[in-house]
């Protein structure tokens, strides 16, 4: 999976299921879209991949996430997967949690995007970055839901550190719409910004 000496060594600790490419159809599919992931060995690989991918920014429930919603690989398979890199000295986990691959190489990434598929490959960095995007205004960006007598009122807020950019009170007849705004605006906050912004000043 790796093409160095050191990673090498580690990964020869692993069962031949979890470290050979050929071997198929050795993993569990509950949740997982036809196309998906259906060897131990691909599901290893795509964690490397988005690891190499995405490096110092990616968690271990970054990943599961990604391979969740995208329906890519079986959960459970995901975290073992994990686990085991980690355990083998694969892939290594920082203080904070982001993931980084152990000697990591051009040659190594070249080698991984040979064995697995180009939309599995494509779309797994895609929704991941899109997850991290999300944390990350959640955690600089809040929204309050509060119930009144006749529906719920949606509070946007958009911010940086201790400057608050924007806050914007919405109204929702139902709990389910009030989520829905809640959900549409921490995808990206600063697009609902901005498009509020030019239309001020268009007009």
């Amino acid at each position: 999976m790796i093409n160095n000496d050191n990673t090498e060594n580690n990964i020869e600790k692993m069962s031949q299921n979890e470290i050979d490419p050929k071997l198929r159809f050795d993993a569990f599919m509950a949740g997982v879209q036809d196309g998906g992931l259906r060897s131990v060995s691909s599901i290893s690989l795509i964690v490397c991949y988005i690891i190499a991918n995405i490096n110092g920014k990616v968690t271990a429930d970054n990943i599961t996430r990604t391979m969740d919603e995208g329906m890519f690989a079986n959960h459970f398979e995901v975290a073992d997967a994990i686990s085991k890199l980690m355990k083998n000295g694969v892939i290594r986990e920082d203080e904070d949690g982001a993931l980084t691959l152990v000697n990591n190489s051009r040659a190594n990434i070249e080698l991984i995007e040979m064995d697995l598929p180009l939309t599995i490959r494509e779309n797994s960095i895609k929704l991941c970055q899109k997850i991290i995007a999300k944390e990350k205004y959640k955690r600089e960006n809040k929204v309050e839901i509060t119930k009144k007598d006749k529906g719920y009122i949606v509070n946007l807020n958009v911010s940086d550190n201790d400057t608050d950019y924007l806050s914007l009170n919405l109204f929702a007849s139902t709990k389910e719409q009030a989520e829905m705004i809640k959900d549409k605006f921490i995808s990206d906050p600063i697009k609902v910004y901005e498009t509020l912004i030019e239309a001020i000043f268009d007009n």
